[in-house]
């Protein structure tokens, strides 16, 4: 009997050897990255904003450098503030047979921003919303001014831990009345931007 045992021992080891493939591994576990929260974080960027009356076919261009500061709040928003610079000016007349002037004076906006964001690996995709600013500077003699809500959508990749590539693209501006000779056309301004963002 002790020897039918000894056999029937055996041969349940050498099965359970057999289906668990010999030796026995500890399964090992790769921890989330966790995006990083609570952190500030920096941006410079470069791109063209358009000033364009919709009624006339008029538009004013200028390449752009845009400086911006942001919070990351969590991993699905930050809130962010800019100010970008147009420089390199060209004015396009449009359906104007006699322009009142060529404007070659800077063009300048500021915002600040809500920014929802979705994260997919290095990749993320984000919105912004919020409020801001366009001026033409020395507009006919003054600064034509407005302000009112603003919005985009942008991606970002991260390289390194720090260093995060961008392009967006930003709806500055799209009404009636804008502080400038053509009160009662529809006026659209827009902006481009790529650049790079460092987290400290």
């Amino acid at each position: 009997m002790s020897k039918i045992v000894a056999v029937l021992a055996f041969g349940t080891l050498a099965v359970a050897s057999v289906y668990a493939g010999g030796d026995i591994a500890p399964v090992e576990t790769t921890p989330a990255v966790a995006e990083e929260t609570g952190t500030f974080y920096a941006g410079l960027g470069m791109g063209q904003i358009s000033v364009k009356n919709d009624f006339s076919k008029e538009e004013i261009d200028a390449t752009m450098v845009e400086l911006s500061l942001g919070y990351q709040v969590s991993s699905y928003f930050a809130v962010e503030g800019r100010y970008a610079l147009g420089f390199n000016t060209t004015y396009d007349q449009g359906n104007v047979i006699n322009p009142v002037q060529t404007y070659d004076g800077k063009v300048s906006h500021w915002g600040v921003y809500f920014k929802p964001q979705y994260t997919m690996g290095d990749f993320s995709l984000y919105g912004l919303l919020g409020f801001g600013q366009v001026r033409l500077n020395d507009f006919l003699g003054d600064d034509a001014v407005e302000e009112g809500f603003q919005w985009g959508l942008g991606g970002s990749y991260a390289v390194t831990e720090h260093w995060n590539f961008y392009g967006e693209y930003l709806w500055l501006y799209d009404d009636k009345g804008f502080d400038y000779v053509a009160k009662q056309a529809n006026v659209e301004v827009n902006a481009w931007t790529f650049g790079v963002q460092y987290r400290f």
